[in-house]
């Protein structure tokens, strides 16, 4: 049974979600925890009633040294830029916090890539004749359009989603993808934007 349009409409809902619990109530906490229960059931419902799915979406270690090759030079150039951007802003935020995230946050960032990478552009790529590159700026355009207001998280989005989209096309792994999400995203909080996702997420109102 093809579940494209269903796994589509799901990815757009969550983004939705995001708009309306962490963006206008503020609970983002209760987001997070609630996109990753509601997709790792889908990903264990799906793998049980047909576990090729689960190679054909990503999860798999085919490619993963292939992939990480890739990214790690772009983690290692943009960390180190964000870096240097904090220590000359004075944006800076020096926390052992930055360890918790560092560790955490490539597990949220798995959740996304799955749902902008394999379910997103891989629906599109499959089921439409738009080119590769007309669908990693697609792909860019929607996540970074899920950051809106903020300008700085935008440009952001937009550079992740197109480095992980092309890197995803060329190697079918999510694995490392996550892994560079996690420590892109740390490293943007901490050095150039200042912020301390851990008090923001952890420590966020659980009820409006």
């Amino acid at each position: 049974m093809d579940t494209s349009r269903w796994e589509i409409a799901f990815v757009l809902l969550t983004g939705l979600g995001h708009y309306l619990l962490a963006g206008w109530l503020h609970l983002q906490l209760v987001y997070i925890v609630g996109a990753c229960v509601f997709w790792t059931g889908f990903v264990a419902v799906r793998a049980a009633a047909a576990p090729a799915v689960l190679a054909e979406w990503g999860f798999t270690t085919r490619n993963l040294g292939r992939s990480l090759a890739l990214l790690m030079p772009v983690t290692l150039l943009t960390v180190s830029g964000f870096a240097v951007y904090g220590m000359f802003t004075g944006s800076m935020v020096m926390h052992w916090h930055i360890v918790l995230i560092c560790l955490l946050y490539p597990v949220w960032g798995l959740v996304q890539q799955f749902l902008v990478v394999a379910l997103l552009a891989g629906n599109i790529k499959k089921h439409t004749r738009i080119p590769e590159r007309g669908i990693v700026l697609l792909t860019a355009l929607v996540f970074a359009g899920a950051h809106v207001p903020s300008l700085p998280l935008v440009a952001a989005a937009f550079f992740l989603a197109a480095v992980t989209t092309t890197v995803y096309f060329r190697t079918r792994n999510l694995w490392a993808l996550g892994l560079f999400h996690g420590w892109f995203a740390t490293g943007l909080y901490f050095f150039a934007l200042g912020q301390d996702p851990w008090k923001e997420v952890v420590f966020a109102r659980l009820w409006p």
